[in-house]
Formats: C-alpha cells, sequence, structure tokens
C-alpha cells in the first residue's frame, strides 16, 4: 500500500479504521454509510423468529448501527451479543476480511450470526470462520438472507482441493506480500524449515512480490511449481481461487493441515 509513491509525509485513508503499522503515518477516518438499514429491522425479526440469541457483526461502514440494532433486538425478546474486536478492527463486533475475531469470541454463546454489509464479502467470510449460521443484512439491496450452506461448501472445496494439493506436491512455492499489513516474512522462514521437514522429496522455495497477481501465478506455473502457499492477504485462497492459474494455499492453515488434518465439514480450519 502506497509503495509506489514518493515524496508525501502522511497518508489519509478513508474506509478503515487502522490496523497496519508503516514506516510513515495514516490519518483513518471512518466512512460510515448513509443508509438507513433500521428499515430493514422488522425484516430481520421475522428471519430470526426461531433464533434467540444472536452474535451482531458489521463492517465498519454499517458499524454504527449495530448498537441501535441491539437494543431493538433485546427489545423484542432476543438476547443479543456483540464481541471485542480483534486487532485489525476497532469497535465491538467490527469486522474485516481478515479479522472476525469479534464474531469468533462470541460464537459458543449465540445460536447464530447477524452480519450489517454491503455484498458477500464480508458475510461469506464470517460464514467461514464462524460454526453458526449467518443471517446476511445487505443495506445496499434492502435484503435479509442467510448465506447459504453451498456456498460455504464451495469455498470449503476449494481450500480442500489446494490442501489435497499441497500434500501430494512434488514442487511448492512460499509467497511473501512485501506490501504493509502482508508482509510476514518470519513466518514465511518457519513454514520453509517445517515444510522441508514434512515433504523431504519436495521442493520448497520462498518467493517475495508486492503483487500476487496473475502475471506472477503463471510464471511460478510455468517453472513447474504446482501450489503456491500465501502469507499474503488471508482471502487469496478462497476468493481468488478461479482466476488463478494455480491452486493457492492460506499459509497460516499450513501447520493445521499437517499437524490436525484436513476437516472437511470446515476446510482446514477458521479463517482467522
Amino acid at each position: 500500500m502506497y509503495t509506489n509513491l514518493t515524496g508525501f509525509e502522511a497518508v489519509v485513508h478513508f474506509g478503515h479504521t487502522g490496523f497496519i503499522n508503516t514506516s510513515y503515518p495514516i490519518l483513518y477516518i471512518p466512512a460510515f454509510s448513509k443508509i438507513d438499514a433500521t428499515k430493514l429491522f422488522h425484516k430481520i425479526l421475522d428471519a430470526l423468529s426461531n433464533m434467540e440469541k444472536v452474535g451482531l457483526s458489521a463492517s465498519v461502514q454499517h458499524v454504527n448501527t449495530l448498537p441501535t440494532l441491539y437494543e431493538y433486538l433485546a427489545r423484542n425478546g432476543k438476547k443479543p451479543f456483540m464481541g471485542q474486536p480483534g486487532k485489525r478492527c476497532l469497535y465491538p463486533g467490527q469486522v474485516v476480511g481478515c479479522d472476525y475475531l469479534s464474531a469468533i469470541r462470541i460464537d459458543s454463546k449465540v445460536d447464530c450470526h447477524l452480519i450489517i454489509a454491503g455484498g458477500e464479502f464480508h458475510a461469506i467470510g464470517l460464514a467461514l470462520s464462524v460454526f453458526k449460521p449467518v443471517l446476511h443484512v445487505e443495506p445496499y439491496a434492502g435484503s435479509v438472507e442467510w448465506v447459504s450452506k453451498s456456498k460455504v461448501d464451495r469455498v470449503n472445496r476449494i481450500r480442500g482441493f489446494a490442501a489435497l494439493t499441497l500434500q501430494s506436491a512434488k514442487k511448492v512455492a512460499l509467497v511473501d506480500v512485501s506490501l504493509p499489513g502482508q508482509h510476514t516474512s518470519s513466518l514465511i522462514e518457519k513454514l520453509e524449515v517445517f515444510l522441508k521437514r514434512v515433504k523431504p522429496t519436495s521442493q520448497v522455495n520462498s518467493f517475495t512480490t508486492e503483487l500476487l497477481n496473475d502475471q506472477f501465478l503463471l510464471g511460478l506455473k510455468e517453472l513447474g511449481y504446482e501450489v503456491v502457499v500465501t502469507a499474503g492477504c488471508t482471502r487469496f485462497a478462497t476468493d481468488d481461487f478461479d482466476r488463478s492459474p494455480i491452486p493457492i494455499f492460506e499459509a497460516r492453515e499450513v501447520y493445521g493441515l499437517y499437524l490436525k488434518g484436513l476437516n472437511v465439514d470446515k476446510g482446514v480450519f477458521i479463517l482467522q
């Protein structure tokens, strides 16, 4: 992020709360949506008719709606919960694509989760990270729908295929992404040692790139690599699979795969 820019003293970032450390100051200004999600509260209550304990989550754009929704559900006989945020978030109940800790912390206490977020990105990520059903409130479309098991199963089949490919591969590429917030060279170094130990007959090599794009992945495939293990964004392995010429496996799941095995119901383990 911003690595190609020069001559600046600081960055003003609209949209997120702070979640990375850099050598230059970044002023984060959350961009809260002006959409009135309270208009969907009656639909939410109808959808939760068979649920009592509800975990509340939202992307930063809609996290300011959660306190109002919390009170509404409590007045209507529900028991809402909001978890404390992970290190990449600021507000109770807030999630980002690589941090669902606020929901994970309350997963054992609730019957289901509810997330307010535009598009499917955050809702699918939440469904992959918890063991309870997820109700997706899409304020822009005005829809309130449960995340289907088929969508979650599809992503987990992708994760499972990449895991099996890693287990059988004779040539493995470990890729560190140099962007702030994704750069984890220490993890790559540890995984190289670990994989060479558990796969002694395989070739395991490390690479660093600023962008994990199609051209870079195609180059690795042409060099004979069968799978990429990336320590960049945790969603590369699930969201970019369709466009990738080579299977992508999430680096943080390697230990879980080899020490715990492949769980056919929930992938290797939760995306966190």
